[in-house]
């Protein structure tokens, strides 16, 4: 998420998170707005840092927003967000669309040392865990420094109506 116009990139590993948004039956979901947030590679949010701080990167954007395209893909390019607080390095997500409401949640990486010591990661159970880890992958299987490309998946609570002949 580099700035807009920006020459620089932010700091930070690059990550290519992208997933399918369905309905309750697998049905991909059009014309949903994704919006996702996060801290900088340092490990902090926009709104609590101060102004002249050393840990302000002013090449990151630290959010985006994306619609679902027909087939209900979202892509983002951004970085690994750093450790906030105690907790493991996560995404917030909100999804809106006008027919299915809207939906809040935060995604995590998978097999992350730090997801073992986040009292949020861990206060769900181990399948909710499940819905909420995005699956990392290398886009280069041979380079462990290659970038990492992450995979969540999205559902929204409910159908879609179609129209009865």
């Amino acid at each position: 998420m580099q700035k807009t116009g920006s020459f620089y990139a932010a700091a930070g590993e690059l990550i290519y998170i992208h997933g399918t948004l369905t309905d309750s039956f697998g049905v991909p979901i059009s014309g949903a707005v994704v919006e996702i947030w996060q801290t900088n590679s340092a490990g902090k949010y926009h709104s609590l840092l101060e102004q002249n701080s050393d840990l302000t990167d002013k090449n990151f954007n630290m959010s985006g927003r994306i619609t679902t395209d027909n087939l209900g893909n979202y892509h983002f390019i951004t970085i690994m967000p750093g450790f906030y607080l105690n907790r493991a390095p996560h995404i917030n997500f909100n999804i809106y669309h006008p027919k299915f409401g809207k939906l809040e949640t935060e995604m995590y990486f998978e097999d992350h040392p730090k997801n073992e010591e986040d009292y949020q990661y861990l206060s769900y159970s181990a399948d909710e865990r499940k819905l909420l880890t995005g699956i990392v992958r290398l886009k280069n299987i041979f380079d462990s420094r290659s970038t990492k490309i992450v995979n969540f998946n999205l559902v929204m609570a409910g159908t879609h109506q179609y129209k009865g002949f």
